[in-house]
This record gives C-alpha cells, structure tokens and sequence, in this order.
C-alpha cells in the first residue's frame, strides 16, 4: 500500500517504463469516510504478481490512528475476488510439461493429461498457445481431430494417455520432433475460441460390446461390405490387435465371409507378431496373403502415395475377398476404400454414405438426425481427400464428378502402369 495524490506518481514505487499497469477497479471502500482506491496490476508474461493499491495522501493520518490494516486487508480481497471473476486479464491459465515421445503418427506426447489442463484452467473448445524452445503454435484444444489434415490441434484422445499437440494426420513438422524432454509451454490464447466445433463434433465410443446391445457383431466390429457391392471388397477395424476391443469380432466375420486376404494399413510385422491373434486372423497372416502398408492418414504425403501405390499394385496378385483396415476402420480405411469404390464407379453420395456408416457405429452418428455433425465430418475429412484424388480444388465440385476417370488418372499419375490399374480394377469386379 502506498499513498499518492495523482495515479501517475506510479514510478516513484519502483515502476519501470516498461511495465504493464493495468488498473482493475476504482471503487470507494467504506471505512467511517470515503476513499478512492484504484488498484493494479503488475504483469510479467500476463500473470499478475504484485498488486498496488493506491491511496490519497489525506488517508495517510487516518491510517496512523484508528483503521487497522487488516480492515483494508479485507476489503482488498473482496475487490480483488470480484475484480479475477469478471477479467480475462487477471485470469491466464498456464500449463508446464515435457514433450515426452512422438506416437506412431507424429504426434508429440506430453507429460500432462486433461485432468491437468482442466485444473490448469483450460477446457475443450479453447483456442491455446504451445510454445516448445521458442517456437510457438496457436491452435483449438479438442477431444478429437476435428482440423483438416495439416493443420495444428491440441488433443485429449479418449484413447490416449495423455495430451498431446500435432497437425491433423501429416504429424509435425521436423522442426518440431526430436524434441523428447524439451520443456512445453500451455497458455491460453482465446477462451471458448474453438467450442462451437467442439461441440458439434465431440464424440466418444466405447470397448465395451455391452454398450451396442442393439448392433450386430459386424456393426460393432465396423466391419462390412463396401458400396462396389460384388462380394469382393470389405472394410473393418482391426482383426490383429485388440487395443479397441473388436479384434475378435472382426476375425469372426472375416471368416464367415471367407475372406482371403487383407490389405493392413496398420501394422508393421513386428506388431503383427507382438499380438495375441484371434484364430482366424492368425490363418490368414499364416497364409502370407496379408500386405502390410502401414499409413498416415494423409493422402497429400509422397510418403503415403508411394506405399499405396505399391500395395495396390500387389493386391491382384492375392486371392479375392479382400478386407481393408487400419486400427478403427475410419480414417485411413475409408481414404483407401473411397479410392478404391469411386475407381470401380461409385458416386459421391455412395461414397460420403458408406463413410459415415462407420460414424453410425461408433458414435451413433446419423445423416438424418445428426445432419449438421455429418456434414462436418464429410467437409473436413472426406472431401479434404477426394478434392485430391480428384485434382480438384472446389469442394462444390465433388458431386458431380466421374470418379472412375478422375481416380484413374491419380493412380497412373503416381506411378501405376495402365496394365496394372486394369488388374486392380478387375480384382475388384
């Protein structure tokens, strides 16, 4: 507390001209006379460290005789309580962690989890600062990934263990990996900047097969038959690992369906042996008609194009029914079999319809009641990949184009020969 007759005298208390005064409240506090209180903040980095208040010369006396500070005390607090509840300012939540390993699709994990970033002041749909060695990305704190590919989010993954920050299925770029034990910084940058997204894409499934009662097997494992509709080509999560609790599922229906080979967009070989196979399953990878072609889901990378392409190639030279997956049946399995079902000609309604039956069994996300969520879902992840398969840059354009030709002509322009594309699509026929 210190007394001045003019708030300018601010310096004479050991301001510098560079720090930030913000004044929080003018307000009389009630002491058998009147003062006028203003009261400061003196910011470093916008975390309050030192509050001034500042008084009148004339209440110096006053102070000498009668009022104890601790009634000021008091009345400060109350100021003060009222004054963080209704200021952004006062309030800046910070989170300090570590970059502790980058996941199998790029992602830096951290050393925190949501229960931390909640504690820290943090909720879902914020829009957050992370700042690594200097380096700093602004980006929406989501529950899912609900970005387009490429672009930045901060996630607490149902599935995951802890937080982590990536751009949306490219993974990170290089100068932000390799950076296991560096210190990460969590600030907010704009609260509730991201929660309409957050909202309208929030969705969380279970492993529990007691949950989906009412679904099939085939429903709960996400497996089916894709739209091409001649028996020769299927979809599903994973049958080799058992991480969401499908894979024994998804094995059954293979069989039942006497599938023959599986294009895994996955697993490496050395995860494939790490697993517990179901019977099925460990029949097929021990008829060496399983390709393993793990991917990121992300269309646009040379990286993705180049093992594809080569899968694709060697696909016809296996026995027919094939299953594609990945771990969920959602993303990378449904960029593949999209490719696949436009090359065999489907349409882009048959394509977006067979896309969101897989929202529909995990999520209970429907076309009909749910239109706005699937609308999204389709925009920010589906027609990011057709417009590049098709080589188009207007989404508008997505509904009326021959899907044949167009997916033809991605696959020869990435290093499929005319012959081979014949043999991928009669495989397929």
């Amino acid at each position: 507390i210190y007394f001045t007759d003019t708030i300018h005298e601010e310096r004479e208390v050991g301001h510098s001209s560079e720090d930030i005064c913000i004044e929080i409240k003018s307000m009389q506090i009630y002491l058998g006379c009147s003062v006028l209180t203003n009261i400061y903040t003196r910011k470093y980095s916008g975390v309050p460290k030192i509050v001034y208040i500042c008084l009148p010369q004339r209440f110096k006396s006053v102070l000498k005789m009668k009022i104890h500070l601790s009634v000021i005390g008091a009345a400060v607090i109350i100021v003060l309580s009222v004054s963080c509840k209704k200021s952004d300012s006062v309030s800046n939540p910070v989170l300090e962690g570590k970059i502790v390993y980058y996941n199998d699709f790029g992602a830096a994990m951290l050393d925190f989890t949501e229960s931390d970033m909640t504690k820290a002041g943090f909720t879902l749909g914020d829009i957050v600062s992370i700042s690594v060695d200097s380096k700093e990305i602004v980006m929406p704190y989501y529950d899912g990934f609900y970005t387009r590919n490429g672009e930045y989010l901060c996630v607490a993954y149902p599935s995951y263990s802890s937080i982590c920050f990536t751009a949306n299925n490219t993974g990170l770029p290089e100068e932000f990996t390799g950076l296991e034990n560096h210190p990460v910084v969590v600030t907010m940058k704009e609260k509730g900047g991201s929660l309409d997204v957050q909202e309208a894409l929030s969705m969380k499934y279970t492993n529990v097969r007691e949950d989906y009662t009412d679904f099939s097997d085939a429903q709960f494992a996400n497996a089916r038959e894709t739209v091409i509709g001649t028996g020769k080509l299927y979809r599903s999560s994973s049958p080799f690992c058992d991480d969401i609790g499908r894979a024994n599922y998804v094995s059954a229906f293979l069989e039942e369906e006497n599938v023959r080979s599986v294009l895994n967009l996955a697993d490496t070989e050395e995860m494939i042996l790490s697993y517990n196979l179901p019977s099925y399953s460990k029949t097929l990878w021990e008829s060496g008609n399983v390709i393993l072609c793990p991917l990121k889901a992300d269309p646009t990378a040379d990286a993705y194009n180049e093992k594809l392409i080569e899968a694709l190639i060697e696909l016809p030279f296996h026995p027919a029914p094939y299953v594609v997956h990945c771990m969920e049946g959602k993303d990378r399995t449904g960029y593949v079999c999209a490719l696949l079902e436009g090359l065999c000609g489907a349409t882009y309604q048959e394509i977006v319809n067979d896309y969101l039956i897989t929202y529909y069994n995990y999520y209970r996300k429907s076309p009909d009641k749910d239109s706005d969520v699937c609308n999204a879902l389709v925009s920010l992840r589906l027609d990011t990949c057709l417009m590049y398969y098709a080589d188009v840059a207007d989404e508008a354009e997505l509904p009326g184009i021959d899907y044949a030709k167009a997916f033809s002509d991605y696959l020869l322009s990435h290093g499929m020969s005319p012959r081979q594309l014949d043999a991928l699509v009669h495989a397929l026929e």
